[in-house]
């Protein structure tokens, strides 16, 4: 008789069990759901609020904006800026660069305007990648003036060394000596690396480029 309740008494522990976790998990996704409706709440109300004190419209704003850049008004929002209610007009401008205009929401006078944080970031990433390749030229530049043999010259040395097909040529600085990096692909598929010194046309070491060594560790792995 026993073992007759041992099922239902398992059964009301695991539906128990199961309703405690959905009330749990409901519990939770109710708290993350309010939180997210407060923030939304809270945004909204400021918004409302600003719009009490504001005394031109958006499209007054706007109009305003665009006397200062000319271009596409894509984003107009309030904000509280240092305490002066403010209309944020973002604009992009003809060369595509996106502005920030602020806009006095009283007087619709223009209190400022700002490069987006997009256009900075692009352009530093752009005048770095100038420097680099500026550096790069200059470099090369230098070193061509202290070579005293030609990039075939060297060329036709290091195919002496290493028997196949040259497929890059570089004057580079070799612990201070000025050398051609000639890359050459030997006839069983492999690179080699082979330093020509610039002015003598002697060859001062071949070494494996690190694609070789990198295939070889995969291999053996």
């Amino acid at each position: 008789m026993k073992k007759k309740f041992l099922v239902p008494a398992l059964a009301v522990a695991v539906i128990g069990g199961g309703l405690a976790g959905s009330v749990l998990n409901t519990s939770v996704f109710a708290a993350s759901s309010d939180s997210t409706s407060k923030v939304e709440v809270s945004d909204k109300q400021e918004q409302q609020k600003l719009e009490k004190e504001a005394t031109i419209t958006k499209e007054e704003a706007i109009s305003a904006a665009l006397k200062e850049v000319a271009g596409k008004a894509t984003k107009t929002e309030l904000e509280d800026e240092d305490g002066a209610v403010v209309y944020g007009i973002e604009v992009t401008d003809n060369q595509g660069k996106k502005q920030d205009v602020k806009v006095d929401a009283k007087t619709g006078k223009v209190l400022k305007v700002e490069a987006d944080d997009e256009n900075e970031k692009g352009d530093k990433e752009k005048k770095k990648e100038n420097d680099g390749e500026v550096s790069d030229k200059q470099e090369q530049q230098q070193l061509k003036k202290e070579a005293k043999i030609s990039a075939k010259e060297s060329t036709t040395i290091a195919l002496k060394e290493v028997k196949g097909n040259v497929t890059d040529t570089e004057l580079e600085d070799e612990d201070g000596t000025v050398a051609y990096g000639v890359e050459i692909t030997d006839d069983q598929g492999k690179k080699h690396d082979v330093k020509v010194d610039a002015k003598t046309g002697k060859v001062l070491k071949v070494e494996a480029d690190d694609e070789n060594d990198s295939e070889n560790d995969s291999e053996q792995k």
